[in-house]
């Protein structure tokens, strides 16, 4: 059994790392999808994550399938609900 569903609360860098374990199955032959671990934000029950597309990926619709695939097992087998976001929002603070 996976033990994240045994706990209430995540840090961000397990956040991060299960988005990268999430990503995994999903990720394009010619490039990875790397969350950045300060790009990290989080209210209430949810985590918004930034991950962006790599400079081979010039389809967003191809970005968009594979990041909603990874949030949509992170909520079935993680419990977490993660919004995966291309680019860092102005309301982000990165500077932790």
């Amino acid at each position: 059994m996976n033990n994240t569903l045994d706990k209430p609360n995540h840090t961000a860098q397990e956040v991060v790392s299960l988005v990268q374990e999430r990503l995994a199955p999903y990720q394009p032959a010619d490039a990875a999808l790397e969350a950045l671990p300060k790009a990290v934000h989080q209210e209430g029950r949810w985590w918004y994550v930034v991950v962006p597309p790599s400079r081979s990926m010039t389809n967003a619709s191809d970005y968009n399938g594979r990041v909603e695939k990874a949030e949509r097992d992170l909520k079935k087998m993680d419990n977490l609900y993660v919004s995966i976001l291309p680019v860092v929002p102005d309301w982000m603070d990165t500077q932790k």
